[in-house]
């Protein structure tokens, strides 16, 4: 667990800022010239600063971003510079499994202190999450992994299991930066953003800026800067890219894309970028030490296979793209420089030992025998070893293992490549293998892969190449925060907490299936280290279960001391309401919340989507954010009978979803329709109604898999007004598919194009859902005499203020405006994540409206009889979550500060109001 930074004669609001930046950006160490240290942690490379000789001196040069937040500082007389304080530090991480319901991502940390770069294979829904999660759950000792250290992508294929968490990601990263930018310039008195506009309008850091402003594309020229993210994928991510624009956009984020096949060795922005990061530290006096490691970095080549996709759809043909595999490299390691060496040999310390490190002889005069001396390089470093060679394998099919079988780049690892004695340059550490299990355990694939040697590592991320293959697999997911608590609301009422299964792992990863081939089985948090070379190899502490045996019942324990457990029998046994578990009842209408949190990430609450189930069966979604249909997976699995087979109910459960409302363009309410389009095409022909606004028609229109094209009915929320001239255009078909008499939007103040809804005809009777909003007596006249009403409560009462600032409402407001609609019950929901885990409700609230007034979490399942116990047992279940540890706990090692600071902002994707 890291330590809080201590500060020492900061000047004022600064010290707010340095923990701001050691939380979110990993400044752990810096050191001022001229001065004592301030902090004692290591440096993030976007930082720009200046700072004041001394500690307790105001600063004469306050500090100060460039416009991207970028580089160094390194024309100042005083400037902040990195402490080299570990050895040189690389590994792969896993933060997810493919089958579980986030998609895996697979993290190359290369852990320089100076650069901390690391790559990222895949972004699929709820990336961000895991890194979150991967700050706390791991126990590997490598230190926290954020997602504003990534900054290049690969990706396999362009698909919603590859690219479904990316735009989300790239939104926070932006305004990450943004935020610091602007905090750190209120900080220093520099001019307001307005000012700063004026003063560098039509220009974007001579970065295409004109351009980009016009059409919001994060697409832009390579012109040579330094890029925020850099992306490598096949044919098609440049269009998927340019899509997003129709419902984000961050003009002063610079995304460099590579399409197709791309050799980082040969670019020359890329090999510039190095130079410059060379010479600035060159000219900040860096020299070399004896016991301390040199930067190494790794260099990627694609390796593009084309073949023919087979669609999920019968009715659609095949078509023709690109399977992305990749191999990270480094150049040979160099040996260490032998200080006791050199020092026999009476080098003078200094330049000489920089010289030596590099490969050139010296020359100078012995101190000892006053006679010119010469020594090589031979003489003082230890021989070189090779390169380490990581290959990341996407094979997806057969025909895609012939390409990759005539790879020159892969074939060169394998056995008998090279004819004659010497060290080869590089050798195979280990084969990171997304490929399906059935693809994998053919003979053809298991000799190519024997081909590689028996000293190569074998990472197996078995994709599901099915839905029966995702459904019939235990479901293991990353985010054991949201699992635990979960678990800890079933004690307190598992009919309206169902309690989410658990998967336990083997202690050991490693299969033995017979074969010579080392494999490892993957797992969420699995840690492979790759340097130092004394302890590469799989990380035997990430092996540990994050799901251990012992969960359960430390959560039963802990449920159990916070009186919960008991508050809650008391409140079912007093027989003053109904217990909400008749089960003889006919009504199938449910209501499930697959996340109930805002924008900003958060351990413990998944972004916006409710399924709302009608009496016959069918259902609809209500907002589909990132992770949707991993969350209802979950969720449906967990309340199965034992005698109902499981891939028949998914199966029924996907077709059954027969619309979707969507409220407003923000990513976090609509990102997980990709999936839900696909999934559910592969199993029906029939398309499934989305009422929306049109930006997100556009983006859809432009994706490239025709599938997805064809699995909706497009409905334009402006076309189904509550104006009194006309209704919804697909009143007929919602009535026959759900029984819905009635469907109609109200426009609101939040975003341009943000809409309420009001259905009539639900398993509830009249429900009403705010989406995003400030709180509107419009919406409260549509909806009059509701049954239940879902509202927006991101802000707690005290911040009207903010709540202004960024549209949304209180909770306050949304209880007001629950009595001006003569609501009969209400659900609060998206939450700040400031408030991780159960939001403030005033006692007055709850006297000024006499009627169940609901918190929303998780994995919650309401039904119609159950809205008056669920609202009775808001006091239990804040007994499991004290006030003291309401925010503090969820704000644990990897952004204390950040939360205190950054969370308070509700949503990075509605800082600016319209996107």
């Amino acid at each position: 667990m890291r330590q809080a930074p201590v500060l020492h004669h900061f000047p004022g609001r600064l010290v707010e800022l340095v923990q701001l930046l050691d939380d979110f950006l990993g400044v752990r160490s810096l050191n001022f010239c001229g001065g004592p240290p301030l902090i004692a942690l290591s440096v993030c490379p976007r930082l720009t600063g200046r700072a004041c000789d001394g500690g307790s001196q105001a600063p004469d040069q306050p500090w100060a971003l460039d416009e991207k937040v970028r580089e160094h500082l390194d024309r100042s007389r005083s400037f902040v510079r990195p402490i080299r304080l570990a050895p040189h530090r690389s590994a792969l991480h896993l933060l997810a499994r493919p089958i579980s319901p986030s998609h895996p991502p697979l993290i190359r940390e290369m852990g320089s202190i100076h650069t901390i770069p690391h790559w990222l294979v895949n972004c699929g829904e709820g990336c961000q999450r895991s890194f979150l999660e991967s700050a706390s759950a791991s126990s590997s000792g490598i230190g926290t992994l954020r997602v504003s250290s990534v900054n290049r992508v690969c990706l396999t294929h362009i698909g919603h299991d590859s690219v479904g968490g990316l735009p989300g990601m790239i939104l926070t990263s932006a305004d990450v930066l943004d935020h610091v930018a602007k905090e750190i310039e209120k900080a220093s008195g520099a001019p307001e953003p307005e000012e700063r506009r004026d003063k560098t309008a039509g220009r974007d850091n001579g970065r295409s800026g004109n351009q980009r402003k016009r059409n919001g594309s994060l697409v832009a020229g390579d012109d040579g800067s330094m890029p925020d993210l850099e992306i490598v994928g096949p044919t098609g991510t440049k269009t998927f890219l340019h899509s997003l624009r129709h419902f984000m956009r961050r003009d002063r984020f610079h995304v460099r894309t590579h399409e197709g096949k791309y050799a980082s060795s040969l670019d020359k922005n890329a090999t510039s970028q190095n130079t410059r990061r060379k010479a600035k530290r060159k000219k900040k006096g860096e020299d070399y030490d004896g016991g301390k490691k040199d930067e190494v970095n790794f260099d990627i080549e694609s390796i593009p296979i084309e073949y023919d996709c087979e669609s999920v759809s019968s009715h659609v043909a095949p078509r023709r793209t690109h399977a992305m595999s990749f191999v990270f490299s480094t150049a040979p390691i160099p040996g260490k420089f032998l200080v006791d060496k050199a020092k026999e040999l009476n080098v003078p310390r200094g330049p000489m030992y920089a010289q030596l490190k590099s490969g050139k002889s010296v020359t100078f005069i012995d101190a000892d025998t006053n006679t010119e001396k010469t020594v090589t390089t031979e003489q003082v470093v230890a021989a070189s070893s090779p390169g380490i060679g990581v290959a990341v394998v996407y094979c997806p099919s057969l025909t895609v293992l012939n390409g990759l079988k005539l790879s020159e780049t892969l074939s060169s690892f394998q056995g008998g490549a090279s004819t004659d004695d010497k060290k080869p340059l590089v050798e195979l550490e280990v084969m990171v293998h997304f490929t399906p299990k059935s693809i994998f355990d053919t003979p053809e694939y298991r000799a190519w892969c024997d081909s590689f040697g028996s000293g190569v590592d074998h990472l197996t991320l078995h994709s599901a190449e099915s839905l029966e293959t995702r459904v019939s697999l235990d479901v293991d997911s990353p985010f054991l925060s949201g699992i635990s608590g979960g678990i800890r609301r079933s004690f307190v009422n598992e009919k309206l907490f169902p309690s989410p299964i658990l998967k336990q792992y083997s202690d050991d990863s490693r299969k033995g299936d017979g074969s010579k081939l080392s494999i490892i089985e993957g797992r969420p948090l699995l840690d492979y280290v790759l340097m130092p070379k004394s302890r590469r190899g799989l990380n035997e502490s990430s092996l540990k279960d994050i799901y251990s045996p012992a969960l359960k019942d430390d959560l039963h324990k802990e449920a159990m001391d916070s009186g919960a457990v008991e508050q809650a029998s008391t409140i079912m046994s007093s027989g003053t309401m109904s217990s909400g578990t008749d089960e003889s009842s006919t009504n199938l209408g449910e209501l499930i919340f697959t996340g109930t949190g805002s924008a900003v990430p958060c351990k413990h609450r998944n972004v916006t989507g409710k399924y709302l189930r009608m009496n016959n069966g069918n259902s609809m979604l209500l907002d589909v954010g990132e992770g949707t249909v991993g969350q209802l997976l979950r969720s449906w699995k967990s309340t199965l009978p034992g005698d109902v087979n499981a891939i028949h109910e998914y199966r029924s459960r996907l077709e059954g979803i027969k619309a979707v409302w969507i409220s407003h363009p923000h990513a976090d309410h609509h990102l997980g329709i990709l999936r839900l389009l696909a999934e559910r095409s592969a199993i029906c022909n029939s398309p499934l109604i989305l009422m929306a606004p049109r930006d997100l028609f556009d983006f859809l229109n432009e994706y490239h898999e025709p599938e997805i094209r064809r699995s909706f009915l497009a409905v334009d929320c402006f076309d189904m007004l509550h104006d009194g001239r006309c209704g919804n255009p697909m009143a007929g078909k919602l009535y026959d598919l759900l029984g819905i008499t009635s469907c109609v939007s109200i426009p609101v103040a939040h975003c341009k194009r943000s809409f309420a809804v009001v259905i009539d005809g639900t398993s509830f009777g009249r429900l009403s859902y705010s989406g995003d909003c400030r709180p509107s007596n419009r919406f409260a006249g549509v909806g009059n005499g509701t049954d239940l009403l879902i509202h927006e409560a991101t802000f707690e009462n005290g911040m009207e203020e903010d709540a202004v600032l960024k549209r949304h409402s209180t909770v306050g407001e949304a209880i007001r405006i629950s009595s001006k609609m003569n609501a009969k019950a209400l659900v609060l929901t998206h939450f700040s994540q400031r408030y991780p885990k159960i939001p403030l409700l005033e006692d007055e609230d709850h006297h000024e409206k006499r009627i169940p007034v609901v918190v929303a979490f998780d994995f919650m399942r309401l039904t119609p009889d159950s809205l008056q116990l669920a609202s009775q047992l808001v006091p239990a279940l804040r007994l499991l979550y004290p006030p003291s540890k309401s925010n503090s706990d969820d704000q644990d090692e990897a952004g204390k500060a950040t939360a205190k600071q950054l969370m308070s902002v509700p949503g990075a994707f509605a800082v600016r109001g319209v996107l």
